[in-house]
């Protein structure tokens, strides 16, 4: 029982609650009536309605108040773009919507007409023109340009669809914009011949733009009935807006009003011939009833425009729009990005005003900007007058200053020493670019570069500002004229996101083609062919004779860092055969020492002479001739700097295929290079898939397929597990023994002392000694035996 009670209590409560809010809620929306005269109107229609210093101004306002101020009450406006206005009706945001509505069937459906005002339209061309259209027929293979949802644009369709088509003439284009100032600004930039507006409208643009239009038609074409729209179970606020019409007309005050506005109230013939689209009859009473009604959803509508042919051209569009925008904003974001970079000044300044300009301005106001151009540069005219052309320049400008930023980020992810590696194969600035850095860079941007063309499919809606019939513009020409919004965006919708899941997956499967993780390494019937043909450990000659007493004569070398001196007056030379280790306490500049030997690092002072001529002078970018002597230069880095998107194969296939030699030589090459250093059998595989001992001996064979005169090793084992080191050191002996010529940065003084016929002992950024192994050992140097003691150790 006491359970019954509380529930009986809770249920009690919660009713006497809802009744208590229902009650509020009426007796708030009867006092909201009472006091104000909610007006929903869409403030961008001059002279039916505009807004100047923030205070609504023009016909429709100037109507609503004196509505109001018989009622005794106040009218308050609330601005709404048109397409939106009887959504904001149907949602109760206001009560009656009063912005020049055209009266007709399809929008009688969805809500009351009370008329209140009559008009019709004219034709403006531009001032200068020699055509001066008088009626419709006149139109027919011309680009016409209007309001959105204007009641005309169906006479005109029908017009193009018998009289032009009867009388074998071009159907008549028309091009629909937001309001009549885009709808003149596309007639002033040659974006249409003509425009077709409302006459009180037309008078105003004419005035506003200091007769740069002109009106052609003598004759007013096709009156048009206005009336404020009303929900159509509202009855008594009909009722309340008509004896307010009556009372407004009975005083006089109605006529000064139309008057002041070059306008008349509807006329018999006018109200006859729409009188089944009105609440009122022909005395402007209301009607008992209401013949055309719609509630609720309405499916029929929705099924038969779902398969509309004008959808589907229209989602053509949006993908040609999309996919060109996207693809042309991505190339042109890079090289923005890539100045960006830039060390020289006035490159990167200018690529980051532009980035900082297009990426403030709104893609709204850029689309316009761009298809008005033609207004001051008539010239381009021929390009810009088309909206999808016009779209797509926007579209561009506007994401390439994003993408900019999408490929700045990705590039800044690619380590240095893959252009280190890059460098250091021969190859130039753009090879790097465009065979190192930027297929990782792409595999790192992919996915941030997929959320922008999912953007970019939904800004072409933007474009229908400037007439480019995309979907979202098929959808409100049709919404404008029916006021079956819901229903007709929920077509829109559907596109879209059919548009956005099919580019997404397709992307996606891109992206999954570009991840080497999900590859496998694949054998093939040439590599079989070539391996059982390699010669097995060949040794590696230089692709010259030695014409040279030395391979390399350093010369006074010193570099610095800010204003710390890291070497200080390098001077040695370089032997053909020659092993030289270099060894030394860290931070003495050995490495230092052999990027400068090959041109990764920049020499402020010195000389280095290669093969008897001048290679790299101190102060100096470097010339032609070092370009094409750098590829003599072998280089292995103690981070291996394999390119990850490249298998073995083609990690040393590329440097031989970029300067142009024999293929088929550099496979039988590199077959057996690959051979020589136990990696024939991954031949096919990726970095990733390998250890590190497997690297490095891949990175030592890419260097030696260059046929190099002299092999530079940075530390090659102090990125290894010490039970690799052994693999990669035997296989540097084994080099040695050939008569390779070589300087080795090592840690490892047990190898350096056996393999190296000299030793170069660093440290402070100097040569402290350069000696054979056994003359070292017997130098009675404190500090060269403690370093020696401590390494062995």
């Amino acid at each position: 029982m006491y359970c019954f009670r509380r529930l009986k209590n809770v249920i009690f409560n919660f009713i006497t609650l809802a009744i208590f809010c229902l009650t509020t809620t009426a007796v708030a929306k009867t006092n909201n009536h009472s006091n104000t005269l909610r007006v929903g109107i869409d403030l961008t229609y001059a002279p039916f309605a505009y807004l100047e210093n923030n205070q609504p101004k023009g016909f429709d306002p100037d109507f609503m108040r004196l509505l109001a101020e018989k009622a005794q009450t106040t009218a308050q406006f609330n601005d709404t773009r048109i397409e939106n206005i009887i959504i904001g009706l149907e949602s109760d945001h206001y009560d009656v919507v009063a912005s020049a509505l055209y009266v007709n069937g399809t929008r009688a459906k969805q809500v009351d007409f009370i008329p209140y005002l009559q008009t019709g339209g004219v034709l403006l061309v531009r001032q200068g023109d020699t055509f001066n259209p008088q009626t419709l027929e006149d139109l027919c293979g011309k680009r016409v340009s209007s309001m959105k949802g204007a009641a005309w644009i169906e006479t005109m369709n029908q017009v193009s669809q018998t009289y032009c088509q009867s009388h074998h003439l071009e159907p008549i284009i028309v091009k629909e914009f937001p309001s009549a100032p885009e709808a003149s600004q596309a007639l002033l930039a040659h974006g249409v011949d003509v425009q077709y507006e409302d006459a009180a409208v037309a008078q105003m643009v004419i005035n506003q733009l200091n007769h740069a239009l002109k009106i052609t038609s003598k004759n007013m074409l096709n009156p048009v009935l206005i009336g404020l729209a009303v929900r159509k179970n509202d009855h008594e606020f009909k009722q309340y807006l008509i004896d307010l019409i009556k009372l407004v007309r009975k005083s006089g005050e109605y006529d000064a009003l139309v008057k002041k506005y070059n306008l008349a109230y509807p006329n018999l013939t006018l109200l006859a011939d729409n009188l089944e689209y009105i609440a009122t009859d022909l005395q402007g009473n209301l009607k008992q009833t209401t013949q055309i009604k719609q509630y609720g959803f309405h499916w029929h509508y929705f099924i038969t425009e779902l398969f509309n042919v004008n959808f589907a051209k229209a989602s053509a569009t949006v993908i040609a729009l999309s996919i060109l925008a996207w693809i042309s904003a991505m190339i042109f974001g890079l090289f923005i990005a890539l100045g960006n970079r830039s060390k020289t000044l006035i490159l990167h300044q200018l690529t980051a005003f532009y980035i900082w300009l297009f990426r403030s301005l709104p893609l709204l106001v850029l689309l316009i900007y761009i298809y008005s151009l033609p207004r001051f540069w008539e010239a381009s005219s021929t390009v810009l007058s088309n909206p999808f052309w016009a779209g797509l320049i926007a579209l561009v400008l506007s994401e390439s200053a994003y993408m900019a930023e999408i490929h700045r980020s990705a590039l800044q992810a690619i380590s240095s020493d893959q252009l280190d590696a890059g460098k250091a194969l021969g190859l130039g600035f753009w090879a790097v670019q465009t065979k190192v850095v930027f297929p990782q860079a792409l595999r790192i941007a992919l996915p941030p570069l997929t959320n922008q063309l999912v953007t970019i499919v939904k800004l072409t809606s933007l474009v229908s500002v400037i007439s480019l019939t995309e979907i979202l513009l098929v959808g409100q020409q049709l919404y404008t004229r029916n006021f079956l919004v819901i229903e007709t965006l929920s077509i829109v919708a559907i596109y879209y996101v059919a548009i956005v899941t099919i580019v997404t997956w397709l992307i996606k499967r891109f992206e999954n083609y570009l991840d080497i993780t999900k590859r496998t390494s694949v054998k093939t019937l040439e590599s079989d062919i070539l391996t059982s043909n390699i010669t097995l450990n060949n040794p590696v000659t230089p692709s010259r004779p030695n014409q040279s007493e030395f391979v390399l004569a350093l010369k006074h070398l010193n570099k610095y860092y800010d204003q710390t001196q890291i070497l200080k007056d390098i001077n040695f030379n370089v032997s053909w055969g020659d092993v030289i280790s270099i060894i030394g306490p860290s931070g003495s500049g050995k490495t230092t020492l052999i990027r400068l030997i090959n041109g990764l690092s920049n020499l402020d002072h010195g000389t280095i002479d290669f093969e008897g001529h001048t290679f790299i002078e101190g102060g100096k970018v470097h010339d032609k001739q070092f370009y094409e002597r750098i590829v003599h230069v072998g280089m292995v880095f103690q981070n291996f700097n394999l390119f990850p998107h490249k298998t073995v194969l083609e990690n040393l296939l590329l440097a031989p295929e970029y300067h142009g030699l024999d293929l088929q030589q550099s496979k039988q090459l590199a077959f057996s290079l690959l051979n020589k250093v136990g990696m024939s059998e991954q031949m096919h595989k990726y970095p990733h898939q390998l250890s590190g001992g497997q690297q490095q001996r891949v990175a030592i064979a890419r260097a030696l397929v260059m046929k190099p005169s002299i092999m530079l090793f940075d530390e090659p084992t102090s990125a290894l597990d010490p039970e690799l080191v052994n693999d990669i050191l035997s296989i540097i002996a084994q080099l040695a023994a050939e008569g390779m010529t070589m300087l080795i940065v090592t840690h490892e003084l047990s190898f350096a002392f056996k393999v190296s016929n000299r030793i170069i002992f660093m440290e402070h950024g100097e040569i402290v000694h350069d000696k054979a192994p056994e003359q070292l050992r017997a130098l009675d140097n404190r500090r060269l035996q403690q370093f020696l003691n401590q390494s062995e150790h």
